[in-house]
């Protein structure tokens, strides 16, 4: 049995400009985003030859099947298709979470970050945080066909604040910020997470955007020139943290204008209420159009608006830096595991 996890994400400036649409059109594309202490985790382990079944698949419903193309899971079933090479069979793959899924802060890609890491385990092969991210970009968007983002696959198999450069043709480069502790305690402490209550489908939004990159290419570039000023701003100490806030409401402001489903009306009193009380800025994470809504606040103000926004439930976070990684390693708890020997991807 192997039990991985991947961390969820939380991203502030670039998002948009991570799609292949864009930057392989080419434009420059770049992001800035901290992973957070609230996690993917997949188990997986061989099944016993006992059952009348050979796949038990455990996630938002039980799936217990004999054949591959009976899974219905996209990603399980895009895996095995086209991982499993010998035919082999007998697998139960267990999924959780620490929060919902289709809120914005990654989770999908963290899953498929979690599965692959997970199976190569399961084989004796030992990834690097690069081999992961760019197989969950290929099985997402080659395999899958999905309209998605090369953001989320990055960061949860990395971990950490970092800037993510994307080229032309896919690759990717990730530069942590160094910033001192106390500068990065700063910006933790200033931040606040609220549960909108909405759940959407983020290859849907992806797909109304990228129809209208022609009309937004001005808008695209100037949010990934955010992506440099908030790094430079997070690197100055003489720099006040409220004027990352006040950027974050900029790139917001911005992301709004690319197509009306990136927000809607309950989302927007929420957050011109947030400001209302003290939010210097803040942004809905993801595509857009529901999940979690992020806000930049002074600690002295965190009451008044926590108050004010009661009727959102607050989740309390913290930035992590470890990314993709084993919680448990033990074949013996495998009745059939064929031991192997150890590869590196």
């Amino acid at each position: 049995m192997i039990i991985v996890r991947a961390p969820l994400r939380v991203s502030f400036f670039g998002g948009g400009t991570d799609l292949p649409a864009w930057f392989n059109r080419p434009e420059r594309a770049a992001v800035l985003s901290t992973t957070i202490n609230k996690y993917v985790y997949v188990q997986l382990r061989r099944l016993p030859a006992v059952f009348d079944f050979n796949y038990r698949i455990a996630w938002g419903m039980l799936e217990e099947v004999k054949t591959v193309r009976e899974i219905k899971h996209p990603v399980v079933r895009a895996l095995l298709e086209y991982y499993d090479q010998d035919g082999e069979s007998g697998y139960e793959i267990i999924y959780n979470a620490d929060l919902p899924s289709r809120t914005g802060l990654g989770s999908s890609s963290a899953f498929t970050v979690a599965l692959l890491n997970a199976w190569f385990g399961n084989h004796e092969r030992l990834c690097s945080k690069r081999f992961l991210a760019q197989q969950a970009i290929f099985l997402e968007q080659d395999l899958l066909k999905e309209t998605v983002g090369s953001q989320d696959q990055v960061a949860a198999a990395y971990g950490g604040l970092n800037r993510i450069d994307f080229l032309p043709g896919g690759d990717f480069t990730v530069s942590t910020l160094h910033v001192p502790a106390e500068r990065r305690n700063e910006l933790q402490n200033s931040l606040m997470l609220f549960f909108t209550g909405f759940a959407r489908s983020a290859p849907e939004i992806e797909k109304m955007k990228v129809a209208r990159y022609e009309e937004r290419v001005q808008n695209l570039r100037t949010m990934h020139a955010m992506v440099g000023e908030g790094e430079r701003i997070l690197s100055d100490p003489r720099r006040e943290i409220s004027e990352f806030g006040d950027l974050l409401h900029e790139a917001w402001m911005a992301k709004r204008s690319i197509d009306p489903s990136v927000s809607n009306s309950v989302i927007d009193e929420a957050y011109d209420t947030a400001r209302a009380y003290g939010a210097r800025g803040g942004k809905l994470l993801g595509a857009g159009g529901g999940g979690f809504l992020m806000m930049l606040v002074p600690p002295e103000r965190q009451a008044a608006v926590k108050e004010a926004l009661r009727s959102l439930t607050h989740v309390p976070f913290r930035m992590e830096r470890e990314g993709a990684s084993v919680v448990l390693y033990n074949p013996e708890l495998a009745s059939n595991y064929l031991a192997a020997e150890a590869r590196v991807c």
